[in-house]
Order: structure tokens, then C-alpha cells, then sequence
């Protein structure tokens, strides 16, 4: 007795956007070969890491193949009907609506598959869910952050510890506002600092060759302290410049941080009055 052949459902190619996948499957490609390039700049030197813009550029790329990508996926074509003919409420499509054509893209086996093919080769391709390396990693990095909050997270939440969800919740928010709050900061020193010197000429910095270097035996002493005092004084001439600047900057981010907390402060009085 021969075996039951499987069934095969009937399948209409011409029904799939056979270009648009083929362009989406080229430029998924694009993004993994990037993602590639980039682990292997960064650990290609154990020891010391690659040149910062070669990391920024295929950085760049890699961010620009990922955005081409999204794009392709939210884009929608006119169409005058629908592919299987549907009506909305009686009515057929307006000719004027516009649709993406991965819409009603759905994955089925063609023939009958075994709960072991179901498993293994199927289930996967529709998972929607994240995988347990991202799991894991995600729980490690809320573990982390609730080892240094105060309400101790959704730990403190499930140990029976006084504080409640709203507590935790509340922390999270002080937590994101300060590091904005902190970055914001950063971004107006930048800022302040990039104006007021030339950077471009500082990154050029011309060593003197040793070959270049005069060596006298017989003033050796005298010349090692004239040198050592030298660098003394350009450390002391260097290091009150710096320090003026950082205090100039300072003041600059005390005075817009002032100017920044008067009005909260005043609303706050408002509303209590």
C-alpha cells in the first residue's frame, strides 16, 4: 500500500509583489553584510580599537540601510481593487486608496508538514517574539539599573518591599530626566567650547623627531632642568587657561540652568497659591 501523497494548495505567484521582495531580501542582505563589517572594525583590534571615523562611517551606513529598508516596508502602491476582490461595507475599493502590498502577505506551507517540520522550520519564521539572547540581555540590564535604584525596581516591587509600582515608575522618570537633563548640559559646553576656539588647527600636532633632538654631554644637567622648569611653567600657563575656560563655561551652564529653574519654580508657587 503506497503512501498517502500530501495535498498541495494552489498557489498564483502573480498574486505576490515578486519585485518589491526581491528588493526588500537585497537590501536585508545589505544590512547584514554591514552589521559584518562593523563587528569585525570593532573587534579586530582586541587590544586597541579602530579609528573612530572608519567605526562612524559604516556606523553611518549601517543606519542609512536600516531607514532605506523601513521605508520600503511602509510604502503604498494606488490600487483600483483589491487582490481578492473583497468590499468594504457593500462596496468595492476607491479607485483613489492606496495599500501596501506586504499587506496581505501571509506565510502557509504549500503541502502538509509534520509537527517536527512545524516546529523546527515554520514556528520560527513567525515568531514575533524576542529571542532569548535578547531576553537575557534585557533582564541583566534592568537587573543592573534596579541595583542602583532606590525603590530597588520591580525587585523591590515583588519582595514585599513598601514601595509601589507608582513609586518605581516615578523613580524611572526622575532617572530619564536627569541624564536628559545632564546631556543637555553637555551639549551646550560643546557648543560654548566649539565657538570659542579653532579646532581644526589643534588636531595637527608636529613631534619633533628624535634624530632632531640636540644632545650635549657636557650640559646635559643644565639643559634637562631649563627644560624641566620650561614644562613646568607651560604646565602652570596651560593649566590656568584651562581652568579659566572651564569656569567661563561654567558660569555660562549655571546662569542657563538658573534661568531654566525660575520659571518651574514660580509655576510651582503658582499652583500652590
Amino acid at each position: 500500500m503506497s503512501a498517502p501523497v500530501p495535498s498541495e494548495l494552489p498557489f498564483d505567484p502573480s498574486s505576490l509583489p515578486v519585485a518589491q521582495l526581491e528588493s526588500l531580501r537585497f537590501k536585508a542582505n545589505q544590512i547584514i553584510e554591514s552589521i559584518k563589517a562593523l563587528q569585525l572594525t570593532i573587534d579586530f583590534h582586541p587590544a586597541a580599537i579602530s579609528s573612530w571615523p572608519d567605526i562612524l562611517n559604516k556606523y553611518n551606513l549601517l543606519l542609512s540601510q536600516t531607514h532605506n529598508f523601513s521605508s520600503s516596508l511602509t510604502i503604498t502602491f494606488p490600487s483600483n481593487a483589491n487582490t481578492n476582490g473583497a468590499t468594504v461595507n457593500g462596496a468595492g475599493a476607491s479607485p483613489s486608496s492606496k495599500s501596501s502590498p506586504f499587506e496581505k502577505i501571509a506565510l502557509h506551507p504549500r503541502l502538509s508538514v509534520t509537527d517536527i517540520q512545524l516546529d523546527t522550520e515554520i514556528i520560527p519564521l513567525l515568531r514575533n517574539q524576542q529571542t532569548t539572547d535578547v531576553l537575557n540581555l534585557e533582564n541583566e540590564t534592568v537587573r543592573r539599573l534596579s541595583e542602583h535604584m532606590v525603590t530597588r525596581g520591580l525587585v523591590g516591587v515583588l519582595n514585599g518591599v513598601p514601595p509601589e509600582y507608582e513609586d518605581v515608575l516615578q523613580e524611572c522618570e526622575q532617572i530619564r530626566a536627569d541624564h536628559d537633563r545632564r546631556a543637555d548640559r553637555a551639549v551646550r559646553a560643546v557648543l560654548l567650547l566649539r565657538d570659542k576656539f579653532e579646532w581644526k588647527p589643534r588636531v595637527a600636532v608636529e613631534l619633533e623627531e628624535p634624530e632632531e633632538l640636540s644632545w650635549d654631554p657636557t650640559g646635559r644637567r643644565a639643559s634637562t632642568q631649563m627644560s624641566a622648569e620650561a614644562e613646568e611653567e607651560g604646565a602652570d600657563s596651560e593649566g590656568e587657561g584651562g581652568s579659566s575656560d572651564e569656569d567661563e563655561v561654567e558660569d555660562h551652564l549655571v546662569q542657563d540652568d538658573t534661568e531654566l529653574v525660575a520659571p518651574t519654580q514660580a509655576d510651582r508657587d503658582e499652583d500652590m497659591g
